[in-house]
């Protein structure tokens, strides 16, 4: 700010210019000279003076004309005018007033009046400006924190139009700025969110209080997200016991995440229950059978119930070990220790554990590929990995179906564009640069209807074509959370009724190419 005060005389007489200036050349003032309106309107864009000293009777343009002009410029509109007249009747005064001067002193001037009304008139205005540009600072600093703030905020006036969104409104909500600007609150409110709580947030903001809730909103795409919505009345002052609610400022967090989670926790605890319960049901009432009708069953009828009972506690025993699998997976407490395996060799060992269930069946299985097919991983982890694989597809493959164990090598980038490759091998394109080692599991079982693909790793997810098969769908994705452990990928490909290809690709350890054997896929 300034450090002394600028004056701009404006008289068309030289005469009266000089007096003013004899006046005040004394008193630390700036002095600036005009002598006519247009001069005059010229030199306050200019200058922005502080004061303008303004004759009235002027040829051309009047004084009043001058001052009118002023105050209709953004720029020029806040500074002090006195009007400088020898028309001491009130209509002149009047008319001074109407066209926004603060004030007058009459000709022939009075030297003490006129030194001290520029005084006290200067004074003032510098407080005025002082206090403006502290209130700048303030609204400066403000939109600072509201800019860098993670939070989405909007500022509305009393109707609900919008006067300022942040950036963070604007990520969460898609719309720009200038798109959201004079628009209504409610254009990202869902028709569900309007309907139960416009009501209950207007009644608590007129009554001069905060409203605190969670909200489902709509982006600018269509697309919904969960928010906590903090709703607070923004007030002027009408006087010191009556504040005024002039608008409203809102406060929005993106909690869909921890809403999902919400969900999937409910969901998860939910299916859980249920899979507990239904193998203790069956358990409780083969054993309340087994010792009330024990003396009138013959032995086939005990040996059943005891083999049924055997196999609700293994599905009961399996569901509690899947469940304690994800929770350590989920807390970082799963095993990290890492050794060179033959990927290939933990791959036959597992189909030959459980060539008797395949066997039961009816069923076929081979493993064929590379001899020698080295990673990095955990033993125990990578053989539940392939032993879901193995079981799922044993489980949706028909009586007398056939099961492929491929274990090979994967060069990237471009091991093939023929988009048969793609399906022989899923999720190969989505790998990074490298060499992989790839195990693929085929059969020729139900298959997975192209809309539930997606989903198949998902969390107690089962196609509803599969519900008369038991599982918990648990096992896909701990095999996927398994993989990715150990900086792999897993996909699927599936049609209804075709059959499946699951496969997963882990980094291969390189070796010398002669203790390599076996068939390469690159």
């Amino acid at each position: 700010m300034k450090n002394t005060s600028t004056i701009l005389i404006v008289d068309d007489q030289e005469s009266s210019r000089q007096v003013l200036r004899g006046l005040l050349l004394n008193e630390g003032y700036n002095l600036a000279f005009a002598a006519n309106g247009e001069e005059a309107l010229s030199q306050a864009a200019e200058l922005l003076p502080d004061l303008i000293l303004l004759d009235i009777m002027m040829p051309g343009m009047n004084g009043f004309e001058v001052c009118q002009k002023l105050r209709l410029d953004p720029q020029l509109s806040e500074i002090l005018i006195i009007m400088v007249t020898a028309l001491d009747d009130k209509r002149s005064r009047l008319r001074g007033i109407e066209v926004g001067a603060d004030d007058f002193v009459n000709k022939p001037v009075d030297a003490a009046e006129l030194k001290a009304r520029v005084k006290t008139i200067t004074r003032l205005n510098r407080h005025r400006r002082l206090r403006s540009l502290e209130l700048q600072a303030e609204r400066d600093r403000t939109r600072a924190i509201l800019e860098a703030l993670g939070e989405a905020v909007v500022v509305t006036d009393i109707d609900g139009y919008i006067q300022y969104l942040n950036p963070a409104a604007v990520s969460l909500t898609g719309f720009s700025a200038k798109e959201a600007l004079g628009q209504n609150w409610r254009v990202w409110q869902t028709e569900e969110t309007q309907t139960r709580l416009k009501t209950q947030i207007l009644t608590t903001l007129f009554a001069g209080e905060t409203w605190f809730g969670e909200v489902i909103n709509q982006r600018k795409d269509g697309s919904t997200y969960d928010a906590a919505l903090t709703i607070a009345p923004l007030f002027a002052p009408v006087n010191r016991t009556e504040p005024a609610i002039v608008g409203f400022v809102s406060v929005q967090r993106d909690i869909t995440p921890l809403k999902q989670a919400e969900r999937s926790k409910n969901e998860f605890v939910s299916n859980v229950s249920h899979e507990l319960r239904t193998p203790l049901s069956v358990i409780t009432l083969l054993s309340d059978n087994l010792d009330g009708l024990y003396d009138r069953l013959d032995d086939a009828k005990r040996r059943k119930m005891i083999r049924d009972i055997q196999k609700h506690t293994e599905s009961l025993n399996n569901l509690i070990g899947d469940v304690l699998e994800i929770s350590r997976i989920d807390s970082g407490r799963i095993a990290m220790d890492r050794e060179v395996l033959n990927l290939t060799h933990l791959a036959r060992e597992q189909v030959e554990e459980i060539l008797p269930l395949v066997h039961q069946k009816g069923q076929s299985i081979r493993v064929i590929g590379k001899k020698q097919l080295n990673v990095l991983g955990n033993q125990a982890q990578l053989q539940q990995i392939v032993r879901n694989l193995l079981n799922n597809a044993i489980k949706y493959t028909p009586e007398g179906g056939q099961i492929t164990c491929t274990c090979a090598s994967l060069s990237l980038p471009n091991p093939a564009t023929n988009p048969e490759f793609h399906h022989q091998w899923p999720g190969c394109f989505e790998l990074n640069p490298g060499k992989w080692a790839t195990l693929r599991v085929i059969d020729n079982g139900a298959g997975i209807n192209t809309d539930h693909v997606p989903y198949v790793f998902d969390r107690f997810y089962r196609a509803k074509a599969q519900q008369n098969i038991r599982g918990t769908g648990l096992g896909l994705s701990i095999s996927r959370d398994l993989v990715k452990l150990h900086g792999g990928h897993i996909a699927v490909a599936s049609e209804l009724g075709q059959g499946s290809v699951f496969a997963i690709y882990l980094p291969l350890i390189q070796r010398k190419v002669d203790e390599l054997s076996g068939e390469r896929v690159d």
